[in-house]
């Protein structure tokens, strides 16, 4: 895990930088019995208890930063979180590989706050979308719904996106020919790259 924080003390944010780092090697994964179920009734993907890990890490390393730190970023395997009072103010832009070249961009999202998770596709031969990211105000909810609505493909992600309330994700979707479409409260925070295919919002 990266990690980079700002705030008034920096001694006792390099102790809690430390206690952050700790508790991701630390961590010991919890059922989360309800984000399963409620995955499992909307997608019918059932996820195994790692496809929780990432995410989970991250909000401990939250937990650990909360009343030291104004705010912090955090990167765990490609996987963000960035949490504190400026995040909702501020903003920050992610990008969205190429699963066939990763020193490639196909897209980038502004985040604001919150956590940001990218499923891409490990077989560009195979069908399904090119990539799939979520972002949310959790990490866990970021990494477990990017896995299962990958599975979903484009079309059925960003029509179910909006409906889930509860976790308020939002999506963006690379579709297998290169189309970069997201979810409307997205508008205007995605830049697709200049060479991808239909760029826009989903109706």
């Amino acid at each position: 895990m990266s990690a980079v924080a700002w705030g008034p003390d920096s001694v006792r944010l390099e102790r809690a930088l430390d206690a952050a780092a700790d508790s991701v090697e630390r961590t010991k994964i919890p059922s989360f019995d309800a984000l399963r179920a409620d995955i499992r009734q909307r997608t019918g993907v059932m996820l195994p208890a790692d496809s929780f890990a990432r995410g989970y890490a991250l909000d401990r390393a939250a937990l650990a930063m909360a009343g030291v730190a104004d705010s912090a970023l955090f990167d765990l395997g490609g996987q963000f979180l960035w949490f504190g009072s400026s995040a909702p103010f501020t903003s920050r832009s992610v990008g969205i590989s190429d699963p066939d070249n990763t020193l490639s961009a196909l897209a980038s999202v502004e985040m604001r706050g919150g956590s940001v998770r990218t499923t891409p596709h490990e077989n560009p031969r195979s069908a399904g979308p090119r990539s799939l990211t979520v972002l949310a105000p959790t990490a866990i909810a970021a990494g477990a719904w990017s896995t299962a609505l990958f599975r979903l493909g484009c079309d059925s992600a960003l029509a179910l996106a909006p409906r889930l309330e509860r976790w308020r994700v939002s999506v963006v979707c690379v579709d297998s020919g290169g189309a970069v479409r997201w979810t409307p409260d997205l508008d205007q925070r995605v830049l697709p790259r200049a060479a991808a295919g239909r760029t826009a919002p989903a109706p």
